[in-house]
């Protein structure tokens, strides 16, 4: 059963419980939506493709309320934590109008209210209304959209009749069309902060320990180098080869963790860059590793290599230089043949 996480509302949210009370008017029965007018189209129309199939549902509901779902956002479920829908075939203005009726009422049966109120929570009061249907039963509406269940929600929480025959959507609070579009895309991670850059050493299955920055990247040495102390090595992957092996960069008070920090070092590469180096040799990523933890530029033209944690190459015990993933191996890895980029 899909689960329905439930929105904690803080209090002074604008309607933590509001109530709408369902107005009875005159002998014929009507009711009063949030604009005071009301209708149901007498005209027929089919219901959109959907098979009006699967258990009853019970159309009558005492309360509304906000639940969170995992790819629309916040929608709208009944007092059961049924999904509710809205029928882009009805009309919300100038009045109520609800077009979905016989055949289409079973497969999208109505939401109504036999009490003389309904209860909501988490969403604004003013936007609930009512309209009359020609059943005598009195429909509840969203921002002047009439609400609906869907006959092939079989549990609380499913979603089935999202963009049935491209007319029929859950609602959200707002009574508009809750979409995937609600749902802001996962925040990427924060690069680093100045001073906050980390150099690290962990275990690698084929290669022991090696060295990885701050969001657990492989860190290379390139055997074209030059490794001198005091800051004096000299970085020769320049161009096109700092594009395959990016320079990992110095920032003022970065921290190591597992290493020497008297064998870190910086250098002032010919492009005008700080880079950081180990033991004399200047550390770089590879392009093609895809994830943390991936390997696949050790070897790469017979001049890369994975750096240890005292700068040297990290050699897997069984003499295999290869990476881990696509990419690796001694060949060209995709970036020039015998140059190594």
């Amino acid at each position: 059963m899909k689960e329905i996480q439930r929105w904690a509302i803080p209090a002074c949210a604008v309607v933590a419980a509001g109530t709408i009370f369902v107005v009875y008017g005159g002998s014929s029965g009507n009711a009063s939506n949030a604009s005071g007018k009301t209708r149901v189209s007498e005209t027929p129309s089919d219901y959109p493709g959907a098979d009006p199939t699967g258990a009853a549902v019970g159309n009558t509901t005492k309360k509304l309320e906000v639940a969170s779902d995992g790819k629309l956002g916040k929608i709208v479920v009944d007092d059961q934590g049924r999904t509710l829908y809205r029928f882009d075939k009805d009309s919300a203005k100038p009045s109520s109008v609800s077009n979905c009726k016989d055949a289409c009422a079973t497969a999208w049966p109505p939401v109504t209210a036999d009490d003389k109120s309904v209860s909501v929570k988490g969403m604004d009061s003013k936007l609930l209304g009512t309209l009359a249907r020609p059943d005598g039963t009195v429909q509840l509406t969203l921002a002047g959209w009439p609400l609906y269940r869907y006959a092939k929600d079989a549990n609380p929480g499913d979603t089935n009749g999202q963009g049935v025959g491209g007319v029929w959507f859950v609602s959200a609070p707002t009574g508009k069309k809750a979409t995937t579009a609600q749902v802001a895309a996962p925040a990427a991670p924060a690069a680093p902060k100045a001073g906050k850059v980390l150099l690290r050493v962990v275990n690698d299955p084929k290669l022991g320990k090696i060295v990885v920055d701050s969001s657990g990247r492989t860190l290379y040495r390139f055997d074209k180098d030059i490794p001198k102390p005091a800051g004096k090595a000299i970085s020769n992957c320049l161009g096109a080869c700092a594009k395959a092996w990016p320079p990992v960069l110095w920032t003022k008070g970065f921290k190591v963790v597992g290493l020497d920090r008297a064998l870190v070092t910086n250098i002032m590469r010919k492009d005008g860059k700080c880079q950081i180096a180990l033991n004399g040799w200047p550390l770089y990523r590879f392009a093609k590793d895809n994830a943390p933890g991936d390997t696949n530029g050790q070897g790469v033209g017979g001049i890369w290599f994975v750096s240890n944690p005292l700068g040297k190459k990290a050699l897997a015990s069984s003499g295999s230089g290869g990476g881990s993933g696509s990419g690796g191996g001694s060949g060209s890895g995709g970036y020039g043949g015998g140059s190594g980029y």
